[in-house]
C-alpha cells in the first residue's frame, strides 16, 4: 500500500462541484471566514426565529445549501448517490435539536430506523448518525450524567429503548452507527450508553461507534480503559475522533463553577490529545474500528503513516475517514480517490430544525485557525483553474 503523495489536488477534490456550485460556495464561505459577522448573522436568525420573522427562505438558500443535503430523505439521497460516484461515503444525520416532547423523540428514533432500512436498501457502504439529545432533552441528560441512581425511572427506560431500538436494527441491516458527543456534562450518561450497545452488538463486528473529543484532557486515559475493559468482555470498541465542538462553553462553564477546566487551553496539547489516540487506536486495529473525523492535514497524514506502520492492509474495514459535508473537500475525496474508507457527515431535515446545527456549524468554524481562510484560497484557485 503506498500512502497518497497528494492529498489537495484541487481538481480531484470538487470534480463532483460545478462551476456554479463552486462559486457559490466560494461567496458564502467568503462571507462566514469573519468572526463579527457570524456573531451579527447569528444574532440576527435568533432574533427572527423568537419573533416569527420569515427567514426561512433565506436560511435555506445560503448556509442550508452548503452545510445540508436537503430538508428530507429523498433529497438527502440524492446527494448521497452522487457522493458514490465518487467513491464517497455518507453519516446520514437526521437534523433535530430543537424540539422537547416524547412525541417529537419517538417520532425522531422512528425515523432514524427508517433511515437505517434505506440506507441498507440502496447500499451498504453508509452511516447513521446518532445524536442523543433528539432522542431526549438535554437537561435531563445532564441530569442522568449527575446521578448514580437513574436505572429504576421509567423515562430513562424510554430513553434506553430508544437507543437500542436504533441500535438493533442497525446491527440487523449491516449499518454503522455514529454515536455523537456532546458536552462534558452530559457525556457520562451517553458513554454509558454507548460502552453498552458496544457490548450488545459489537460481538463480531463493529456496529457501534463512541464518539471522543480529544480536547478533553481525560479522553487519552478512557480510551485505554475502554479498549482494556472490551477485551475483558469481549466486544470491539468503534471510535470515533474529533478534537471537539464545545471549548468556549466548557472554558466558561468551568470557571463560573470554579471547576477545573476540562478542555486542553492550546491548540498543539489538543493536536497532541488526538494524535496520541489516533496511535493507540491504530496499534490495536485487530479490535478496535477507528474512524478519524477530523478537517486536520497534519492529523490526516499522521493516520496515514501509522496505517503503514502497523501494516493495516484492510484499512478499508479498519480505519475510516470522515469530513463535515461542505467542508474540506479536498481531503475527503482525495482520500477516496486514493482507495482509502472516506465518508462525509450528512446533516438533513427541515429547515426550522436545523438551524442550531447550522449555526453552531458557521460559529465553530470561525473559531478555527486558518480554516476559513484555506476553504476560500482552495475554491478560489479551483476557479482560476477551471478558467484559465
Amino acid at each position: 500500500m503506498e500512502t497518497p503523495t497528494n492529498i489537495t489536488d484541487l481538481k480531484t477534490a470538487f470534480e463532483y462541484k460545478n462551476n456554479r456550485e463552486l462559486k457559490f460556495t466560494w461567496y458564502i464561505f467568503s462571507l462566514i471566514q469573519h468572526p463579527k459577522l457570524v456573531k451579527i448573522l447569528t444574532y440576527l436568525t435568533d432574533f427572527g426565529i423568537k419573533h416569527k420573522l420569515p427567514i426561512k427562505t433565506l436560511i435555506k438558500k445560503t448556509v442550508f445549501k452548503v452545510f445540508c443535503s436537503g430538508e428530507n430523505v429523498d433529497e438527502a439521497f440524492g446527494t448521497i448517490k452522487r457522493l458514490h460516484k465518487f467513491n464517497v461515503k455518507s453519516v446520514l444525520d437526521y437534523v433535530s435539536e430543537a424540539e422537547k416532547s416524547n412525541d417529537a423523540y419517538d417520532l425522531n428514533t422512528q425515523k432514524i430506523i427508517n433511515n437505517i432500512n434505506t440506507v441498507k436498501e440502496g447500499t451498504k457502504s453508509d452511516f447513521i448518525s446518532l445524536k442523543m439529545t433528539g432522542l431526549e432533552d438535554p437537561d435531563y441528560l445532564t441530569a442522568l450524567s449527575e446521578s448514580q441512581f437513574f436505572f429504576a425511572y421509567k423515562r430513562f427506560g424510554l430513553l434506553h429503548k430508544r437507543i437500542q431500538d436504533i441500535c438493533s436494527a442497525a446491527a440487523q441491516n449491516n449499518i454503522m452507527v455514529y454515536i455523537d458527543a456532546e458536552e462534558t456534562w452530559m457525556q457520562h450518561i451517553i458513554d454509558h450508553f454507548a460502552e453498552e450497545m458496544m457490548l450488545l452488538f459489537n460481538k463480531q463486528k463493529v456496529v457501534v461507534f463512541n464518539t471522543l473529543q480529544m480536547y478533553r484532557t481525560d479522553r487519552v486515559q478512557y480510551l485505554k480503559e475502554l479498549i482494556e475493559e472490551a477485551s475483558k468482555k469481549g466486544y470491539k470498541p468503534g471510535i470515533k475522533l474529533v478534537r471537539g465542538a464545545y471549548l468556549e462553553k466548557e472554558t466558561q462553564k468551568a470557571v463560573k463553577e470554579g471547576k477545573p477546566i476540562p478542555v486542553f487551553q492550546t491548540k498543539a496539547d489538543t493536536d497532541r490529545s488526538f494524535n496520541d489516540a489516533l496511535d493507540i487506536c491504530l496499534a490495536a486495529h485487530d479490535r478496535v474500528c477507528t474512524c478519524i473525523a477530523t478537517h486536520n492535514e497534519e492529523s490526516i497524514q499522521f493516520g496515514l503513516k501509522q496505517i503503514d506502520k502497523y501494516n493495516i492492509t484492510d484499512h478499508q474495514s479498519k480505519v475510516q475517514f470522515s469530513q463535515l459535508f461542505g467542508m474540506s473537500d479536498h481531503l475527503t475525496f482525495n482520500l477516496a480517490a486514493n482507495g482509502f474508507h472516506a465518508s462525509k457527515y450528512l446533516p438533513y431535515g427541515e429547515v426550522e430544525k436545523a438551524i442550531p446545527y447550522l449555526m453552531r456549524r458557521a460559529e465553530e468554524n470561525t473559531s478555527i485557525n486558518g480554516q476559513m481562510g484555506r476553504e476560500v484560497k482552495m475554491l478560489g484557485l479551483e476557479l482560476k483553474r477551471r478558467n484559465s
